[in-house]
């Protein structure tokens, strides 16, 4: 769930292998009702009533997504490191059509071509094996939706604003749900601008719950919800959160992306370091959902990142130098493998970093004393867990451990 601004994800369309919900049998449904419409109201089920009740077993939550660049299989995950993954992409097909479909559906053939044993190459094929490998393992599966700031949000704004829209997109989640056994959806929704935006939300929300208990085959089994989440006041003060705690199990502030494109310094702080240019960090999001908006830290997650930044021209943190994301694995790979970088420790942020003086480079992404440090830090806080942006990005082909970081954070968090 991750911001689209971070790496690349694409999202067209590609009609033989798109999940094609028609509208008629969504209307058809009595799985979801639109969110001001009387059956619901009618209704014994109570779409204000809570529907979620916090526990303290921890969760590790990590996205999942196909890439042309990052081709990462349902073979290559050590399902012990996790106890949900979001598969993603999906949305609407457009503004006024609440078909749910695959983001990326122009690619699917490229991103599906590194996968020799999938006989059903589209994203819901991808999906069966997924699945099948997963439950195996008892981790459960759930459909990402929307995705950053792409056309996947702006679709969604005007869906959950028509109460008939909102319906037959609910009613087309619960579909698949049915049909396919996911356990749920996690909402990427980069970012409310609006207090309706957030109200709209809200009723979609409320709306998914009042669904999945009415669904004659979801009704009596355990179905997540979860919401990626700004890590402020600036787009989360649009979220009505006492009620969204009702049919929302966890909400992760997308606790990373805290670097700059000019400025050498990290990309994902445990605390503020305003000498090196982190002005905010991890801890404030969690400080603010705690302490400002109320929020159960049994619901509450950090965002933990497969990626980091990559600097040229370093001097020494918090100076002027060029940096760019780019995923763990790869500045593992070209770098830290070669034993050419020097380790160092910020311990005002609580963050690992690396320097090659000689060549003027330096890279930050979370490594094994960073997870063991914010693991901790999950169980001082008493928070539910940790979610990944993204299981790919951390992926070392190869390696005697080549899923190293998901094992460190579960280590850290579940153990």
């Amino acid at each position: 769930m991750k911001k689209n601004t971070k790496l690349p994800k694409f999202y067209t369309v590609l009609a033989s292998i798109m999940l094609m919900m028609p509208l008629q049998s969504c209307k058809k449904s009595t799985a979801a009702a639109p969110s001001s419409g009387s059956s619901l109201a009618s209704n014994s089920i109570n779409k204000n009533s809570s529907f979620v009740t916090p526990n303290s077993t921890k969760v590790v939550e990590a996205y999942l997504t196909l890439s042309q660049y990052y081709g990462y299989s349902y073979n290559d995950i050590n399902y012990s490191n996790v106890t949900h993954i979001d598969f993603s992409f999906m949305t609407s097909a457009s503004a006024t059509d609440a078909t749910l479909v695959y983001q990326d559906q122009a690619n699917i053939a490229t991103e599906a071509s590194y996968y020799s044993d999938l006989t059903d190459k589209s994203f819901l094929g991808y999906g069966d094996k997924l699945l099948a490998k997963a439950h195996a393992a008892n981790v459960k599966v759930l459909i990402g939706l929307a995705g950053g700031k792409s056309g996947g949000v702006t679709n969604l704004q005007a869906i959950f604003a028509n109460n008939t829209l909102t319906g037959q997109f609910v009613s087309n989640i619960v579909t698949l749900c049915e049909q396919k056994g996911y356990d749920g959806i996690a909402l990427d929704y980069e970012y409310p601008g609006s207090n309706t935006d957030g109200a709209n939300i809200l009723t979609f929300m409320q709306d998914l719950r009042v669904a999945f208990a009415k669904s004659s085959i979801l009704k009596s089994k355990q179905m997540y919800i979860s919401m990626a989440m700004p890590t402020g006041d600036w787009a989360a003060k649009y979220y009505d959160l006492a009620s969204l705690a009702k049919c929302v199990d966890w909400f992760s502030p997308e606790t990373y992306e805290y670097g700059s494109a000019t400025q050498a310094n990290i990309n994902s702080p445990l605390y503020e370091n305003s000498a090196i240019g982190n002005t905010s960090a991890t801890d404030d999001a969690i400080t603010y959902y705690l302490n400002t908006r109320g929020v159960n830290p049994l619901q509450l997650t950090i965002g933990v990142p497969f990626y980091g930044t990559q600097y040229t021209n370093y001097t020494a943190l918090g100076a002027a130098a060029t940096g760019a994301s780019r995923a763990t694995k790869d500045m593992y790979h070209d770098f830290i493998q070669g034993g050419t970088f020097t380790e160092m420790w910020d311990a005002t942020s609580q963050h690992t970093y690396f320097v090659n003086s000689s060549t003027g480079m330096m890279i930050t992404y979370d490594d094994a004393q960073d997870f063991t440090t914010k693991s901790a830090y999950i169980k001082a806080k008493g928070l539910k867990g940790a979610m990944v942006w993204e299981l790919s990005r951390g992926f070392v082909s190869g390696a005697t451990d080549p899923n190293p970081w998901g094992t460190e954070l579960a280590t850290g968090v579940l153990h």
